[in-house]
C-alpha cells in the first residue's frame, strides 16, 4: 500500500512511517495492516509519540492543539493495536477527553480495535466505572443499542471483560443496562453468568436472574458451562441455593465430563454443598446418587477416590446401599479408596462391620481386591491398615497369578524406593504368601538387561557398606587398646584395666567386642558378595546388614558408657550426657528398625516393630493421603 502518513499539526514537520508491508528500508515505526482492521474504522492513520503521549497523559488542551479540531484527523487516528482516541481515553479513565470525544465524535463508539473491542470493552476490562456510564449513557442516547450486546474476536461483551477483570461494580452496572447479556455466550460458551457465579458474586448473580424468563436461563445453562456446577466449584452454597431455587430441575445437569453436581462437588471436597443439595432435593438427588460419569464412577466412588470422609457418610447417610455401587472395572468404593492411597476412608469403611470382610476381599474386573492396588500403587499405609484387618485373605490371586506381595517382589525390583520397601515390609511382616506359579513378566532379554543393572546398583550397596564397617571395626579395635581410665602400671596387676569391676566398664567392654566383631563379619560377607552373583549378593545383605545394625548400636552404647565412666564422680553431668545420648540412641534404633528387621513374622515382634514402621510411615505420607 505504500506509505501512510503520521500527522502532528503541532509540529511544523510531515513525518513519514513506512507501512511495514512495504519494501522501504527507511521505516522505523511499526502500523497495522489496514485489511486486518475492521471494516467500520475505514481510513485510519497512525498517531505520531507526541499526540499518542498527549492522550495517555490525559492532556486536553495538548492534544487538541495538535489536532486544531480536525475532525477526520481526530478520527481516523488509531495507535499501532488500532485503538482510536476514544478506546485510549477510556481504558485510562480520562472522563475529559471521553466526555469531549463522544460529544464531538460519536461514531468512534463504533469504532473497533485489531482485537475487536470498543472502547466500551475497554472501559470494562479497565474497571472505570465513570468511563462505562457515559458510554453507555451516548450508546443509548444515539441509539447505539447493539454496542451493548457487541462481541470481540474472542466473543466477549463488555459485560464478560467487565467480570474477567474482576470489576463487580461495573458488571453490576451493565446489568441493569441489559439483563440479557448476562446469557450471552463467547467463543468458549462462556456466559457472564458463569463468570459471576465462578467469581462469587452472590448480589450480581441475583440481579442477573430477576426479571428473566425461565427459559432463557435454562437454553443458557444446557448450552453452556453449567452454572449449578460452577456454584459447586466455587464452593458456594448460598449462589448455589439461589440458583436451584429458579428452578430445581437444573440439579440434574451433567458437565462435560458426564458428571452431575453431586458427582463433581464430592471429587472436590464440597461437603456443604452435598449436604444441601440431599437435604433439600432428597427423591431426585437419592437418584442422582447411582448416577455414574462417563468414567464409570458414581458420586461415592469420586468422594473415596479423593478421600472426602465426610461427604461418604453423607451419602451413605441418605443412600445405604450406595455402598454396593460399583464402577466400571467393578470396582467397589473401598477398591477406589485404596488404590489412591485414602487411609483414613479405607480405616472408615473397614469400620462397617457388616460390610467390611466382603469388601474387603472383593475382586474388580482385573482379579484385584483392594489390597493388590494399594501395593501395585505403592501406599504403604494403606496397606499396612489392610494387613492389621483380620477378615483380610493375604492369598487371592488376581487374573496374572499374582498374590499382593508377588506384586511387591515385582515392582520392587526396579529400585530402592522407601515408600516401596515399606510397602513390602507390610505384607512380608503380615505373612503374605507368594503365589504358587507367578507370571513372569520379563523377556529372557529384559531379564538379562535389569539383572545387569541390579548388579551394578548393588555394588553401589556393597561398596557403601564396606566403607562404613571398616570405619565401625576400625574405631572399635582402637578402642579395644585405650580403654576409659588407663591400665594399672604397678604389680601385682601391672597391665590390667583400672576400672574393670565398674559395671559402666563392662557395658564398654562387652559392646566394643560386639561391634568389632559384627563389623569384621560384616565386611568379610560383603567381600562375597564383591563376586558379582545376584544370589550371592542378596544372602550376603541378609546377614551383612543386621550385623551392621548390631555393630552400629554396640558401639554407640559402648561410647554412652565410656563417657559415663569417665565423668562418673560428677552424677549431674554422667546422667544427663546418658540422657542425651539415649536419645539419639533411639532415634538411631528407630532408623535401622525398619531397614534391617523388616522380615519378622512372629506376632509380638510384629507388635514391637510396628512403633518404628509407623513412624517410617509419618516420613512417607506426610498426611497427604488423608483428606476428612
Amino acid at each position: 500500500m505504500g506509505r501512510i502518513r503520521s500527522y502532528d499539526i503541532y509540529s511544523s514537520d510531515e513525518e513519514e512511517v513506512v507501512d511495514p508491508g512495504s519494501n522501504d528500508p527507511q521505516g522505523s515505526l511499526p502500523s497495522p495492516n489496514p485489511s486486518t482492521l475492521p471494516e467500520d474504522n475505514g481510513a485510519f492513520e497512525i498517531m505520531n509519540p507526541g499526540i499518542l503521549c498527549a492522550v495517555r497523559a490525559g492532556d486536553k488542551v495538548s492534544l487538541l492543539k495538535r489536532i486544531q479540531d480536525d475532525v477526520k484527523l481526530f478520527q481516523r487516528l488509531v495507535d499501532n493495536q488500532g485503538n482510536s482516541i476514544l478506546h485510549l481515553a477510556a481504558g485510562m479513565c480520562h472522563v475529559h477527553i471521553v466526555e469531549y470525544t463522544v460529544s464531538k465524535f460519536r461514531n468512534l463508539l463504533q469504532k473497533k480495535n485489531l482485537e475487536g473491542e470498543t472502547a466500551l470493552h475497554v472501559a470494562a476490562r479497565a474497571g472505570n466505572l465513570s468511563v462505562v456510564e457515559i458510554l453507555v449513557k451516548s450508546i443509548t442516547e444515539f441509539s447505539y443499542d447493539m454496542l451493548i450486546v457487541s462481541k470481540n474476536n474472542k466473543g466477549d461483551t463488555a459485560l464478560h471483560a467487565a467480570l474477567k477483570g474482576k470489576h463487580a461494580d461495573v458488571a453490576f452496572y451493565l446489568v441493569g443496562v441489559r439483563q440479557v447479556v448476562s446469557f450471552d455466550f463467547n467463543n468458549d460458551e462462556v456466559s457472564p453468568l458463569y463468570l459471576a457465579v465462578e467469581a462469587g458474586y452472590l448480589q450480581l448473580v441475583h440481579k442477573m436472574l430477576q426479571s428473566s424468563s425461565l427459559e432463557t436461563k435454562l437454553a443458557s445453562m444446557f448450552n453452556g458451562r453449567s452454572v449449578v456446577h460452577t456454584a459447586m466449584g466455587a464452593k458456594r452454597r448460598d449462589i448455589l441455593a439461589l440458583i436451584l431455587s429458579q428452578d430445581p430441575r437444573l440439579v440434574k445437569l451433567r458437565n462435560k465430563e458426564g458428571r452431575t453436581c453431586l458427582s463433581f462437588g464430592a471429587s472436590i471436597g464440597f461437603y456443604e454443598g452435598i449436604r444441601y443439595i440431599l437435604a433439600e432435593f432428597d427423591k431426585p438427588a437419592s437418584h442422582l446418587s447411582y448416577v455414574t460419569d462417563d468414567d464409570g464412577f458414581s458420586p461415592i466412588h469420586m468422594a473415596a477416590k479423593e478421600g472426602h470422609v465426610r461427604i461418604v457418610k453423607e451419602f451413605l447417610k441418605h443412600c445405604p446401599d450406595s455402598i454396593e455401587l460399583l464402577n466400571g472395572q467393578c470396582q467397589n468404593i473401598l477398591h477406589v479408596a485404596a488404590e489412591s492411597g485414602k487411609s483414613k476412608v479405607v480405616k472408615y469403611i473397614l469400620g462397617l462391620d457388616h460390610k467390611q470382610k466382603r469388601m474387603i476381599n472383593e475382586q474388580d474386573l482385573d482379579g484385584n481386591t483392594p489390597l493388590h492396588l494399594a501395593t501395585k500403587h505403592w501406599h504403604p499405609n494403606v496397606v499396612s491398615i489392610l494387613t492389621w484387618n483380620k477378615g483380610v485373605n493375604l492369598k487371592i490371586l488376581n487374573n496374572n497369578g499374582f498374590t499382593a506381595l508377588d506384586i511387591a517382589e515385582k515392582l520392587k525390583e526396579s529400585g530402592y524406593i522407601l515408600r516401596r520397601r515399606l510397602t513390602w515390609m507390610a505384607l512380608v511382616s503380615a505373612g503374605a504368601p507368594s503365589g504358587p506359579k507367578p507370571i513372569l513378566l520379563n523377556t529372557p532379554r529384559r531379564h538379562m538387561r535389569a539383572k545387569q543393572q541390579n548388579t551394578g546398583k548393588f555394588k553401589d550397596r556393597v561398596n557403601t557398606l564396606m566403607v562404613t564397617a571398616t570405619l565401625v571395626a576400625t574405631v572399635t579395635f582402637a578402642a579395644g587398646f585405650t580403654l576409659p581410665g588407663g591400665y594399672i602400671s604397678s604389680s601385682p596387676d601391672l597391665g590390667m584395666a583400672v576400672l574393670v569391676k565398674k559395671t559402666a566398664f563392662k557395658v564398654f567392654l562387652l559392646c566394643n567386642s560386639m561391634a568389632m566383631f559384627s563389623s569384621v563379619v560384616t565386611i568379610m560377607a560383603l567381600i562375597w558378595a564383591q563376586l558379582g552373583d545376584i544370589l550371592l549378593i542378596q544372602k550376603a545383605f541378609q546377614l551383612a546388614l543386621p550385623l551392621l545394625a548390631i555393630a552400629l548400636v554396640s558401639m554407640s552404647i559402648a561410647f554412652m558408657a565410656g563417657v559415663f565412666l569417665v565423668v562418673s564422680h560428677l552424677p549431674w553431668l554422667a546422667y544427663f550426657i546418658l540422657a542425651v545420648d539415649s536419645i539419639f540412641l533411639l532415634a538411631l534404633m528407630l532408623l535401622i528398625i525398619p531397614y534391617v528387621f523388616s522380615c519378622t513374622r512372629q506376632g509380638f515382634l510384629r507388635y514391637i516393630f510396628y512403633f518404628p514402621y509407623f513412624l517410617m510411615l509419618l516420613v512417607v505420607t506426610d498426611g497427604v493421603n488423608n483428606n476428612s
